[in-house]
């Protein structure tokens, strides 16, 4: 089990077991998480080019300038969210580089429309990172793999 400082208030620990990654599924998690991180980041900053462009072309191109409260609150969040995507970039390197996560294994108890609900953990609507893991619906009381970092959780696979 790779070294953690996770916080595990979110898990009970009587209900899983940890669990000793190969390297293969180690980098599998850990690019998965870098790869999320990254997307959010260049989600965020194309999200905020859209609506600068769009302000933009309401203002020079169409000569309708509207100011309400709605409007500037949802600008102020749509600025905020590239600042979050680095925030996050940048911690989930530093945990990745520090192995600030761990591995455990349970037992998936259901699913819901939000993903799967795992036996021992907290949150509901765990989801695989990897897709060929995702495939097929995955019965009550199969041994998944449960990975943790910052928190949050993710299935790794089928133990």
């Amino acid at each position: 089990m790779s070294e953690s400082q996770s916080n595990t208030s979110s898990i009970d620990l009587s209900a899983v077991e940890p669990y000793t990654p190969t390297a293969e599924q180690e980098k599998t998690y850990t690019s998965g998480k870098i790869k999320s991180a990254w997307g959010l980041l260049v989600g965020s900053l194309l999200f905020l080019l859209i609506v600068v462009a769009l302000v933009l072309l309401f203002i020079h191109v169409l000569h309708i300038i509207v100011f309400s409260f709605r409007i500037i609150v949802g600008l102020l969040i749509i600025l905020i969210l590239p600042f979050y995507g680095v925030y996050n970039v940048v911690s989930t390197m530093k945990n990745v580089s520090r192995k600030n996560y761990s591995f455990y294994t349970g037992e998936i108890l259901g699913k819901t429309d939000k993903g799967y609900i795992v036996k021992g953990i907290q949150s509901s609507g765990l989801s695989f990172i990897d897709k060929a893991d995702a495939c097929g619906e995955k019965a009550a009381g199969a041994k998944v793999i449960i990975a943790c970092m910052k928190d949050e959780f993710d299935l790794l696979g089928l133990e």
